[in-house]
C-alpha cells in the first residue's frame, strides 16, 4: 500500500502543477488521464493480491502458522 500511497503523492503534485501551469485543460487532460487510470489498476491489483493471500492462508490452514513468522 505505501508505493500507491507514493504514486498518490506523485499524482497530486502533478496536478498541482498542471493546474498552476500554462497548459491548459486539454493538455492537462492528456497528461492526468493515464496517470490516473494507472493509479486505479495499481490500487485494484493491490486490493485483488491482498484478497487473494487472505483467502489461500484461510482454505491452507495447515501454512498459517509457516507464514506467520
Amino acid at each position: 500500500m505505501e508505493a500507491i500511497r507514493r504514486y498518490a503523492v506523485l499524482l497530486i503534485v502533478l496536478v498541482l502543477g498542471v493546474v498552476l501551469g500554462t497548459l491548459g485543460w486539454q493538455a492537462a487532460l492528456v497528461v492526468l488521464t493515464p496517470l490516473v487510470m494507472i493509479w486505479l489498476m495499481l490500487w485494484d491489483e493491490k486490493s485483488y493480491k491482498t484478497k487473494q493471500y487472505k483467502r489461500y492462508t484461510e482454505e491452507k490452514q495447515q501454512y498459517m502458522y509457516r507464514n506467520s513468522r
